[in-house]
């Protein structure tokens, strides 16, 4: 996504906040969600249109906390100077 923004001069959005919850740019409607809830609010509100289409899995690198704790660590790039 990051590379995509860039070739295409798109600005770069945080929507995810350091404390793991939805910021604006991710869905007013969202803002404040934990990002785990805001995707079964997604799943629930597409499912709810008849857009939601299914899952399916999907092998990828993710890394995990390293202080005891098995969650996966967010991939977020920091503003660049």
């Amino acid at each position: 996504d990051l590379a995509l923004a860039r070739a295409h001069g798109l600005p770069l959005l945080s929507v995810i906040g350091d404390d793991g919850t939805m910021c604006p740019p991710g869905g007013g409607w969202l803002q404040g969600v934990h990002r785990f809830m805001a995707r079964e609010k997604v799943v629930a509100a597409l499912a709810e249109r008849g857009l939601y289409r299914g899952t399916q899995d999907h092998a990828m690198t993710l890394p995990m906390c390293r202080y005891r704790c098995p969650h996966p660590v967010p991939s977020m790039s920091p503003p660049q100077d």
